[in-house]
């Protein structure tokens, strides 16, 4: 199936409201974008995606999209609601991905990531009470935190851990077999709250967490192609559905 690059104007004071009225307010809007997309695409909607609120072509979100035909047939019906229909200001405009990618072939990127690991049951009980530690009961910790503390642990000055390098480390992990990083840098760096589901036994809900945020790009190689459609399709690390993990392609040099 092609993927395709959907662009979606968006109505950041409809968002607002859309966000205020569903009790679904975060620091970037993530879930409140994840909640209109699914609410207005059904399972068709774009994932992973990136929203770009300051963008001088005015705001709008980029995402990726698996089944074409499934997100035609959502847009072609009217929003259930005025508010969600007035979050997506104009028609969305989509482009065909390429339906095939070359070994070897180099591009620009840029991806915002939420840099996390995570750890077992064990570890979580054993960190529960700990100062300092990130995202508590979540079973996920900042990829510097847990640097740092590893070289702690081993005796070091922890001070000596480079929070770039970190990220870095971590994003070329996960691009695993699929492609190899040539250059990387991190650009803009933040933590910000956000809202999750969680599952328990009295039912599902939402909770606020904090934890890194971070803008990396670069340049990068494709290593596999078929496994370098299928981590565009998934994205890179963690939380997908809410504004992160999604490559962002260009030509080599272009900004």
């Amino acid at each position: 199936m092609t993927l395709h690059l959907a662009r979606i104007a968006i109505d950041v004071r409809a968002l607002a409201g859309f966000a205020v009225e569903r009790r679904l307010g975060d620091d970037d809007f993530g879930y409140a974008l994840h909640a209109a997309l699914v609410a207005r695409f059904g399972d068709a909607a774009p994932r992973p995606f990136r929203f770009l609120p300051d963008h001088g072509s005015g705001p709008h979100l980029l995402g990726y999209v698996q089944d074409r035909a499934g997100f035609d047939d959502a847009a072609a019906l009217p929003a259930v609601d005025t508010g969600l229909a007035a979050v997506f200001d104009g028609e969305p405009r989509l482009q065909a991905m390429p339906a095939a990618w070359r070994a070897g072939a180099r591009y620009g990127f840029e991806v915002r990531v939420r840099p996390v690991v995570r750890f077992g049951k064990a570890v979580k009980a054993a960190r529960r009470e700990r100062a300092g530690a990130w995202l508590p009961g979540a079973g996920e910790i900042d990829a510097n935190h847990a640097a740092r503390e590893r070289v702690a642990r081993d005796g070091g000055d922890p001070d000596t851990v480079d929070r770039a390098a970190v990220y870095i480390d971590w994003l070329a992990r996960r691009l695993a077999d699929a492609a190899t990083l040539d250059h990387a840098d991190l650009r803009h760096f933040r933590r910000t709250r956000t809202l999750r589901n969680t599952h328990r036994s009295e039912g599902r809900r939402t909770r606020r967490v904090e934890g890194p945020d971070a803008l990396l790009g670069g340049t990068l190689t494709v290593a596999d192609p078929a496994a370098f459609a299928a981590l565009l399709a998934r994205g890179v690390g963690r939380h997908g559905g809410f504004g992160y993990g999604m490559l962002l392609l260009a030509p080599p040099g272009r900004a």
